[in-house]
């Protein structure tokens, strides 16, 4: 086999490597077709279509493309809402009058470009009795391998009187209870069930979506935007102040449908007079194979629908542990003469002042402690900025601690707290903002703008659409909302849901795997269930291992949170190592496949089956590109004490030979260039990669696969 070049991994870029996704705007194609009363929404993976007669509006078809199913036995319920306590009114009830309906593209923004990645209709249903309400059901079909996400605008067309939904169905789906095997996640572990799924806790928390994988190898997930529990007051309750998320997944439990229905006790939104909100939103796909086709549908989609790009990881250096949780003051001028110095030297790409930077959490001037160690937010801004360093911050939303300060469903509150954050990233040129602590608690009085059992929703929900708005305004904005949002701190088991995830940031998530840690274990367990592009590790450190240094690559953001004056935690030998690893990572040719899509290979023992422990490595997954023709793969123990694995790779083409070439870096800085030979991609498939971390110092490896032309 003749050896791939050298310059491939040492420094040469190449025009070739073209990551997916990051060509010209795909031409428009005809996804949602409308024929008077009929919308059918169509993409690679499935087509379903919506019919409107006799006053009501049905889900007639979900036809899974790949596997030739059609999984709906009958028309399925797109709503129902009891108002007030009394009425019920459903999508299907013949009370609806059709109104206009509009169609829009689905785009993707960066400073350099825009591209289309879906469609999206509304349609409009009225109606007078038992009370003037307007529905409008929204459906977003995302191209290629994706899925449907549906949701509602709901209208009180009342000018005098509010409208309550004390209770909803979200969507009912009538899917074929035929064996199966159903796996669902109740925090972040997966759990799994021939039977049934019912809305009732599992532990402590609720099952937030439904993966269901029939014997005959197809399936479909369905994924509702929701947050992880729901705060019970602001402090007031001792006990029982983590209520359900706003709503569950009831799978054939003692009911013939799988149907999303809200927790009334979490959620009850009142609409103020001619008042319109957004409703619960639901996605849902389909696939054909085992669960881990399943989950890869899902992150397939989820990449789409929150609008992920460039994701290669983003490793910054953060002060918290050595500045703000400690309460200390830093020498004048620390950052100017060491953390922004060491920084550089290590590679990483951003600068982060975590919390107690500022004279209070509502404000966006430095302390007088501060201003010791920076001089002014502008100096530390372009300093940064000559550096070629990002800017991150720590900014409270809430302008106070835990269950404290502004209450964040107050649309006016929300405005001047927008206003802080265009100034920071207008004048201040802040590229990542933390919003951290509990902020979603609960203001229990009734207020011209929410009532007790809407108030948390309303926040969720303004927030996001806040934050979206900021990132399509200024696409290099990157926000991270933390698992202390919904619940105050709950240390050892806390998490996030897919309702926190703002376009193209990322979340902190714990769910109990490896608690405060949060490892790459941790973040490998979210994968279908939460987007890989918001996974976050706090672990960052510079201990010269590449098994630990190849691990951060799995995530979007990698936190540094050790102090980089201190030569015990940052030695000289293990901060030069990572330097020559953020130039190989940072190579155009990387990150030209490693701004894509995530694609698991081997995420430890049993990953593929309903017993997976993730306890025990290796860990393996791969980029490639869009036409299969180049991957990198990357493996590690992380940790563990395995050492040997079969890489099985399921994501080339069976029939393309790939010349495979060990391109490790090791814990010396020196890189291999050893072929490994050539490999079918049925072959890798079947039989897999033959890997041995133990041939290493540590136990990281990277391999470069390139298709053979003959």
């Amino acid at each position: 086999m003749p050896p791939v070049s050298r310059r491939l991994f040492l420094g040469a870029a190449s025009a070739a490597f073209l990551a997916a996704g990051t060509g010209p705007a795909a031409a428009v194609s005809d996804t949602i077709r409308h024929r008077t009363r009929d919308w059918t929404f169509e993409n690679d993976s499935l087509r379903s279509t919506v019919t409107y007669q006799n006053g009501g509006i049905h889900l007639t078809r979900i036809l899974n493309k790949r596997a030739g199913n059609d999984y709906l036995s009958a028309p399925s319920l797109l709503f129902a809402h009891e108002l007030d306590g009394a009425d019920t009114v459903r999508a299907d009830d013949g009370g609806w009058r059709l109104g206009a309906t509009t169609r829009e593209l689905i785009t993707v923004r960066t400073k350099e470009r825009s591209w289309r990645v879906g469609e999206r209709v509304r349609i409009a249903l009225h109606r007078t009795a038992p009370r003037p309400f307007r529905v409008t059901l929204v459906f977003e079909i995302y191209d290629g391998d994706a899925g449907l996400r549906y949701f509602t605008l709901v209208r009180n067309e009342d000018t005098a009187r509010e409208l309550t939904l004390t209770r909803s169905t979200v969507i009912d789906l009538r899917l074929p209870d035929e064996p199966h095997t159903l796996h669902y996640v109740p925090n972040m572990k997966w759990f799994s069930t021939r039977g049934s799924l019912s809305t009732d806790p599992v532990g402590r928390s609720w099952p937030k979506k439904a993966l269901t994988v029939y014997d005959t190898g197809h399936g479909w997930s369905v994924s509702p935007e929701l947050n992880w529990k729901t705060q019970r007051g602001n402090g007031n309750y001792p006990t029982d102040y983590m209520l359900p998320p706003f709503a569950g997944i009831n799978a054939w439990h003692e009911q013939d449908t799988v149907s999303v229905d809200t927790h009334p006790e979490s959620l009850q939104l009142t609409l103020l007079p001619g008042e319109e909100f957004e409703y619960l939103a639901v996605n849902l796909t389909v696939f054909k194979g085992d669960v881990v086709d399943g989950k890869m549908a899902d992150e397939l989609h989820f990449r789409k629908r929150f609008k992920y790009h460039d994701t290669t990881t983003l490793f910054h250096q953060n002060d918290w542990d050595y500045r703000g949780g400690p309460g200390h003051e830093l020498p004048a001028g620390y950052y100017y003469d060491t953390v922004i110095p060491q920084t550089r030297r290590a590679g990483l790409d951003m600068v982060m002042l975590d919390d107690y930077w500022n004279t209070t959490r509502d404000s966006i001037e430095p302390s007088d402690a501060m201003k010791k160690s920076i001089t002014s937010l502008a100096t530390l801004s372009k300093t940064l900025k000559d550096n070629g360093l990002g800017f991150g911050l720590w900014f409270s939303l809430t302008g106070d601690g835990h269950l404290k300060g502004r209450d964040l469903a107050d649309p006016a509150q929300l405005a001047y707290k927008r206003g802080q954050i265009e100034t920071l990233l207008n004048d201040y040129g802040v590229t990542q903002h933390m919003i951290d602590l509990t902020e979603y608690w609960q203001n229990e009085q009734t207020t011209a703008y929410s009532h007790a059992r809407d108030n948390v929703y309303r926040k969720a929900v303004l927030t996001r659409t806040m934050l979206n708005d900021l990132v399509t305004k200024n696409p290099q904005y990157l926000p991270k909302l933390t698992s202390e949002l919904d619940i105050a701190p709950t240390q050892g088991d806390r998490n996030n849901g897919l309702l926190h995830i703002a376009y193209n940031g990322w979340n902190t998530s714990n769910g109990g795997v490896t608690g405060e840690d949060l490892s790459l274990r941790t973040a490998l367990t979210a994968f279908g269930h939460l987007p890989m592009g918001a996974t976050y590790m706090n672990g960052g450190r510079m201990t010269g291992r590449m098994e630990e240094y190849y691990s951060y690559m799995a995530v979007r953001a990698v936190k540094f949170g050790q102090d980089p004056g201190d030569a015990t935690k940052w030695p000289e030998a293990a901060v030069r190592l990572m330097g020559v690893f953020n130039a190989w990572r940072r190579r155009p040719e990387i990150t030209a496949l490693t701004d894509g899509q995530f694609l698991p290979v081997h995420l430890g023992q049993g990953w593929d089956t309903t017993q997976w422990d993730s306890s025990k490595g290796p860990y393996v997954w791969m980029w490639a590109d869009a036409r299969s023709r180049t991957a990198l793969l990357i493996a590690t123990a992380a940790g563990t004490a395995q050492t040997v694995v079969d890489a099985k790779v399921r994501w080339l083409k069976d029939r393309t030979t790939y010349a495979v070439t060990d391109i490790t870096i090791d814990d010396d800085g020196s890189q291999s260039h050893t072929a490994k030979g050539e490999f079918t991609g049925e072959r890798l498939r079947t039989e897999g990669l033959p890997i041995d971390l133990s041939e290493n110092t540590s136990k990281g490896k990277a391999f470069w696969l390139e298709a053979v032309m003959r």
